[in-house]
């Protein structure tokens, strides 16, 4: 569910809807796949022990040390194809998303050393751009007859505030004096009424009959990325030890556009009629830029065989968003004064706000076989209890999330692992997988959680050309992903989570130039 902020934060009153959409965020901010190159996505991100590619610099930054020689690439994402299914309530539907971006831009200088096989061999440049995440993704949910009520929810969070403040008047807004705008909104168009008038005036309810059904749907579009701008440095000392470091700056961008609706459906064990409908449109802007750093080693014990470590610090990131909602109802049967036509419009608020993303750890190990192949497998850990949100606009410490972060997630082992084999000279053949830890604690508060059951792997496999100085490589993966979220919460009701299944198809084409 949305959170919804005032226009003008004379005090900031963070609800559990509020907690529960920033939690969803932390996580989806802190996610990344490393793939932004062909060859590092094909070979599954593994990339850690490998380097001699630019999508390594954002993995380990000890990995520009590998280049001998100056480096110019491009990569080029024609196909990203997001299929999802969601299943809630019984009902299954699909949607899907597909879009062109680049994910890789990258130049690399080397510059030689006094010596060109012992002491200091080399020291490398590089800047560029690789895309750490790609947000896009659509989906539709929908149930026939639902037994639970977004009105309900809409009552169940305006309780504790008079009727009268939810009213406005020449001189008061509510908008603007710390009343919820999801409760503003409902009142407007009679989805909720005040059943204590005479006493407190601060309870409410639905005209919804007991046991009465409804028609749910919901329509959500999600567009966006998170990019990270490098500039590595780093050096080869006796093709044995490289060290780099990159200091990196991300550039985040999420819309997110929810259109809920509601309905009334006949119900023969009630004989409750239809009573019209309702939709409620949020729509929110998040942009953010944060700043890390990474440091790297990798060790060449052997000729064959390569030994990496890679140590990212957390992403500090300064937020802003923009956010705006609109509700209107169309009712019928339900009270002289409700029916007919209602439309209510927030005014564009904004807020902003500071997050740090968790620190990772990378241990990598790769070994060449017989100059004809080479395998490699990355261990990433990392702790998502850690992610932490603060100084929000209005002075908001952010104590309400923070908690439930800790409470919500947990430490994850990210399992990355390729190959690539050598059929010529110029061609060769690349295979990987990935498989993302469960970043979500199994029970909350002794509940269990239906997260337990995400997943999140990648199959990639893909093709390299090179030559001379050029070079081009192809990779397509397949992500497999399931997770769950709630549409809405009710307390003391065990409201359905949404299934979501998504099955990503990409398509990367890497262009590069050796000088």
């Amino acid at each position: 569910m949305k959170k919804l902020y005032f226009a003008i934060l004379l005090s900031l009153g963070i609800t559990a809807i509020a907690s529960a959409q920033y939690v969803d965020n932390a996580l989806l901010f802190s996610q990344q796949n490393y793939g932004s190159t062909a060859r590092s996505k094909a070979m599954g991100n593994a990339f850690g022990a490998l380097g001699g590619d630019f999508g390594s610099l954002s993995i380990n930054p000890a990995g520009i040390g590998i280049y001998q020689r100056g480096e110019v690439s491009a990569t080029m994402n024609p196909i990203n194809l997001s299929n999802t299914q969601s299943t809630y309530q019984g009902y299954g539907y699909k949607d899907n998303n597909n879009n062109f971006n680049f994910s890789n831009f990258g130049y690399i200088s080397s510059i030689p050393g006094t010596y060109s096989t012992s002491g200091l061999v080399s020291v490398n440049f590089g800047i560029g751009y690789n895309r750490l995440a790609n947000l896009n993704q659509n989906s539709y949910v929908g149930a026939e007859n639902s037994p639970y009520s977004r009105m309900d929810a809409f009552a169940q969070n305006t309780n504790g505030i008079n009727y009268n403040d939810l009213v406005t008047t020449q001189n008061y807004d509510p908008y603007q004096n710390g009343i919820p705008w999801e409760s503003k909104l409902a009142w407007e168009n009679y989805l909720i009424n005040v059943s204590n008038p005479s006493t407190t005036g601060d309870r409410y309810s639905t005209f919804l009959l007991s046991n009465e059904t409804v028609k749910q749907t919901q329509t959500t579009h999600h567009e966006g990325y998170l990019n990270e701008y490098v500039a590595t440095f780093g050096a080869n000392f006796n093709h044995k030890l490289y060290l780099g470091a990159t200091l990196g700056m991300q550039d985040l961008f999420y819309d997110e556009a929810i259109l809920y609706s509601e309905s009334g459906e006949n119900n023969a064990k009630t004989a409750a009629g239809s009573w019209g409908r309702f939709d409620y449109s949020n729509n929110t802007r998040t942009t953010g830029v944060g700043y890390n750093l990474k440091l790297g080693a990798i060790f060449r014990p052997l000729p064959a065989l390569r030994i990496g470590l890679a140590l990212h610090t957390p992403t500090y990131f300064h937020v802003k968003e923009s956010y705006s909602s609109v509700m209107s109802s169309n009712l019928t049967g339900v009270s002289t004064e409700a029916d007919g036509t209602h439309n209510e419009v927030t005014p564009i608020g904004n807020y902003e706000y500071n997050f740090h993303s968790p620190l990772r750890a990378i241990g990598s190990i790769a070994y060449q076989i017989a100059k004809k192949g080479m395998i490699s497998l990355d261990y990433e850990f990392v702790d998502y209890s850690g992610m932490k949100y603060s100084k929000g606009m209005g002075g908001d410490s952010f104590s309400v999330e923070n908690s439930d972060i800790k409470t919500v997630y947990k430490a994850v082992s990210n399992i990355r692992i390729g190959g690539e084999y050598r059929l010529t000279d110029a061609v060769s053949l690349r295979g990987g997988m990935e498989f993302l830890g469960n970043p979500y604690q199994s029970t909350v508060n002794g509940v269990s959680q239906p997260n337990t059951d995400y997943k999140f792997t990648t199959y990639n496999a893909g093709i390299g050309y090179r030559t001379g100085k050029f070079s081009v490589d192809m990779a397509y993966s397949l992500g497999d992903k399931t997770n769950f979220l709630y549409l809405y919460h009710l307390d003391g009701v065990e409201v359905d989570p949404v299934k979501y299944h998504s099955l990503t198809h990409q398509l990367l084409i890497t262009v590069a130039l050796r000088m």
